[in-house]
This record gives structure tokens, sequence and C-alpha cells, in this order.
């Protein structure tokens, strides 16, 4: 999903529209979100303690609960996170305390990454911030079920195995919901109803390839 050239790779341009304070322009790739979300959402949900790095310093952003709407790419190792952003120069990283991670290494070409992907609408709680280092800063996620949904299941599941919903948090960002992928070709996604802040950023990726957060 990711070449050699990131900005116009099929992973970028699909997080990009996910991330789009407007839904009309995913309804062509309903039918490719309803494949992948189907396969993902046979998988096992993961309980665990997960990393993600990006350059820059991203605290300013997070005093609020925040919903990540693309796909994110995260890892079970920290040693990972870090030949992906660097030991040095401005980075922030995420630890993520998750509950429905997707463990896709045995999906994956680069194994030796233990990628743990989560699923757009992911809905998180700030549990805190840090400055443990010269232009090293931390943030600390955890993951909560949403008030309300952000990404409805691409099939009626029987069982409770793969996605874990429990009692809802208590605030939210707006944004309409990334459904109705069990009703293709006919459904219609909704225009967001607030705008969603964007911000460039490079995760698990060259000093030279951006990416949209």
């Amino acid at each position: 999903m990711q070449w050699e050239e990131p900005n116009v790779s099929l992973f970028t341009m699909l997080n990009k529209t996910l991330r789009s304070k407007r839904r009309e322009p995913l309804r062509p790739w309903f039918r490719y979100l309803k494949l992948v979300l189907t396969a993902l959402f046979k998988l096992p949900s993961l309980k665990a303690t997960i990393w993600r790095g990006v350059q820059g310093n991203l605290t300013d952003q997070y005093d609020d609960d925040q919903v990540w709407w693309g796909f994110s790419s995260c890892t079970e190792s920290l040693n990972v996170t870090e030949q992906f952003v660097g030991k040095s120069g401005v980075r922030t990283l995420f630890t993520i305390e998750c509950i429905n991670g997707k463990a896709i290494r045995a999906h994956s070409h680069y194994k030796e990454e233990s990628e743990i992907l989560l699923l757009p609408g992911t809905y998180f709680r700030v549990m805190g911030k840090s400055n443990p280092a010269k232009d090293l800063y931390i943030i600390h996620l955890r993951e909560t079920p949403a008030p309300r949904l952000y990404l409805e299941p691409p099939f009626t599941s029987t069982s409770s195995d793969s996605f874990v919903t429990t009692e809802p948090a208590t605030s939210t960002p707006t944004k309409k919901p990334i459904s109705n992928l069990e009703s293709l070709p006919s459904s219609a996604a909704a225009a967001a109803a607030s705008p969603i802040k964007t911000k460039k950023y490079q995760e698990f990726a060259p000093a030279d390839s951006k990416k949209l957060y």
C-alpha cells in the first residue's frame, strides 16, 4: 500500500480521504474499505500497550479527547518506533493502551516491525504528556469506546471477540461516522458536521516522506 512516491500511494491517499472534512469523496473507496475491514474485523482484537512515533512536537494538539480517522500504523516494539522516527531531533512518541488493535505481522511483508493496526474512528482519552529529554515528547493515550459510532462494522457479527465496545466516554470531537458499508453501493457518506484539524507529519517513513495527520 506504500511505495517510492508515498504522497501518491494508495495508503496515503486513502488516509487523506478518511481524514477529510467531507465524507462524499470517500464513496469511491467503499468497496475497498468493505473488503479490508471485513478481513480486519475477523482478526482478534489486541489489548496491549503499543507505540507510534512522529516527527515534531504535537503535545499542544492533545489537550482533549481525540479521534484518529485514518488507518494508524503502530508497533509493539519501542525499538522499532525509534528506528523510524530517529533518536534525535524534535519528535513525539505515543504510548497507547489499545483494546482493539489488529496484529497484522502474519500478513505483513515486514514481520520484524510487529505492526499493530488501529482502525479508522479509534477514540482516545489523553492520559498524560511529558518531556523526558530534549526534543523528545511523549503522549500517553488510552483507547476508550467512543460516545457515538464512528465506524460501522462491515458485517453483522455474532461474536464480541473481534471488536470491543463497552460503556461510552463522555465527550468527543464531532464528525459523521464512516458508514454504511453493508448497503453498498447505494449508501452515501454524509458531510462532516465540523472541521477536522490536520497536520503534516512523518510516520514510519523516511525523512523526505510526509503524510497527513
